[in-house]
Formats: C-alpha cells, structure tokens, sequence
C-alpha cells in the first residue's frame, strides 16, 4: 500500500479538523496560539528535497533543519487531529520551553503541540518541534512525568538525532522519502526513513543507543530547569505495569517506539541513585499542572480513529 495512503487510513479520526491554534508549525509568535499549515503541500515536499540535496553536499546546517522541521511540522498537523485549547497548549509550551531554553539548542525558536489522542506517545522533529499526545497528559500523575516525556523528546531534538539519520541515508533520496510519505507524489524506498505518523512514530526509529543518550540528557535538562527528574522512572513503571496488565492498549505504542525501555528503566533508576543529592529543592509539581489536568478532564474525549 502506497505509503501515504496508509498514513491518511491510520490518522482518520471523527471529528478531526484543521490545524488549531498552539501547534508547533505556527507563524504566530512564542505563546504557541496560532498554527499556519502550508497552503501547497507539494511546495513543502519539494523543499525538503533540496535541503536534503545541500545536505548530501556537506551535511543539514541549522538552517535548513529548522526550514525541515517546519515544513514537516505543517504536514503533520494537516494529518493529526490536534488539542485546540489555549489553556493546555500555553502549559505545554511554557514547560517545554523551560526545559529547552536549558539545552545548548537554546537558540532554537521550540514549538511543542498537543495531539488529541488517548495513545500514549510523543515525538519531535528536527528544528525544536516536539508533539506530545494527550493520552500522555491524562496519564501523567505530576508535572515531573510530564516534564520527563517531554525532555526526552527535547534531547532528541539537542543531539540531531533525526538530522543524523537522515544523513546517513543516500544524500538527496532523504528527501525524497519524507516527501512521498507525506505527499503521495511518488513511490521510493527510501520512505522507509521518513515519516510515520499514523502511530506518531517520526522518521526511522531511535536505536537503543539514542534513547539512553536521550534518557540520560532529558534527566540532566530536567535538573537543570529546576524539575525533579523522578517522574520519569515514576512514567515509565506506570506504562510498563499497563503494558503487562492489559498487553497493549494505549500504551503499547509507546513500547513500539521506544525501544529497550526496561532497560532504560534500569538506567534511569541508576542515574537516580547516583545524584539523589541533587534534587534538594527541585519540584515535583506545580499548581499550573494541576490546573491543566482540570482543564484537560473539562474537554470533550479525543476522537476515536476509524477504519
């Protein structure tokens, strides 16, 4: 099946409309209130094919990872169903932000979006544009967890992981995946490294490797912006005590991409141990988070996708 199809077939949901205010492909200024999708999907596809073809030349400056990003961006939100509420999008943002502007990608203008569905997952794209879904909000318990997730997700962005990937795929053809995937204008294998959002898994996985170096700068970035890091073992026993009890559901997706996460498990538990000294006086949670969460449970129920 024509890659494009089966994104369109996976992320169809009742309900779903255009891109709503707060997601990360917004022209609109740093509150995260405003999204601009582009207008002519094939133009955006055709440019990541050129920025793919200066990378192949000398290797994807910031520049033009961020004009990747945001092209992405746009046509991810064109596909997902997102979480138009300004409320939980300001939260969102404002915490993201608190944590990235801790980074040494500092400078990168961050975008973070809400998807409006219960799977519990999340995902970021080169540039500082990072989704998190709502099933991620419902199920996190404080703002540590929350915090933890989105850290996560921030380091991918601080160490290119994306970038590096594409890379080290054949030059120009990068390009090319990301805009078949996206556009449906042409079949080639090198889609295999583009994007699937359909289970809001974005370009190839992460090796094992990514996620700890991920794990390991997220815990480090969540110390930094004054958050306990705690809630990051705390999340990832909560979805791993679902996985077994109910052997899927809405945290099976997370399992999928994210590969090794009881060993990561293992790890982040050991990176505790290690600097327990440090947490003295780093929150755990925040009035804003709680009233996020009462907000959150005031909004209708996400979409249920269809076939």
């Amino acid at each position: 099946m024509n890659r494009a199809r089966h994104l369109r077939q996976l992320v169809r949901f009742r309900g779903a409309t255009a891109p709503p205010a707060g997601s990360p492909a917004s022209d609109h200024d740093k509150t995260g209130t405003t999204m601009t999708p582009l207008s002519q999907p094939r133009r955006a596809a055709f440019g990541l094919v050129a920025l793919a073809a200066l990378g192949a030349c000398g290797g994807i400056s910031q520049q033009q990872e961020v004009q990747m990003g945001a092209e992405t961006a746009a046509q991810v939100n064109a596909q997902l169903p997102m979480l138009n509420d300004a409320t939980i999008n300001a939260y969102v943002n404002s915490l993201g932000r608190s944590i990235a502007q801790r980074t040494s990608r500092a400078d990168l203008d961050w975008r973070f979006a809400v998807v409006n569905s219960e799977v519990i997952n999340a995902f970021a794209l080169p540039g500082g544009y990072v989704y998190v879904n709502r099933g991620v909000l419902t199920n996190a318990s404080n703002e540590s967890e929350l915090a933890g997730v989105l850290g996560h997700e921030i380091e991918h962005v601080v160490r290119r992981h994306s970038v590096k990937q594409m890379e080290q795929v054949q030059g120009a053809n990068v390009g090319v995946g990301i805009a078949c995937a996206l556009t449906g204008i042409c079949q080639n294998s090198a889609a295999q490294a583009a994007i699937q959002v359909g289970g809001t898994a974005v370009f190839a996985k992460f090796s094992r490797g990514d996620e700890v170096q991920a794990d390991e700068g997220g815990f480090n970035n969540l110390i930094a912006a004054g958050i306990n890091p705690t809630g990051m073992l705390t999340f990832f026993n909560k979805l791993l005590a679902e996985e077994q009890r109910s052997g899927g559901g809405a945290a099976s997706a997370w399992f999928s991409d994210h590969p090794g996460t009881q060993d990561r498990i293992a790890d982040i538990q050991r990176m505790l141990n290690e600097n327990s000294g440090r947490f003295n006086g780093l929150r755990m949670d925040s009035q804003a988070f709680q009233s996020m969460k009462a907000r959150l449970r005031q909004l209708p129920p996400a979409p249920r996708a269809t076939q």
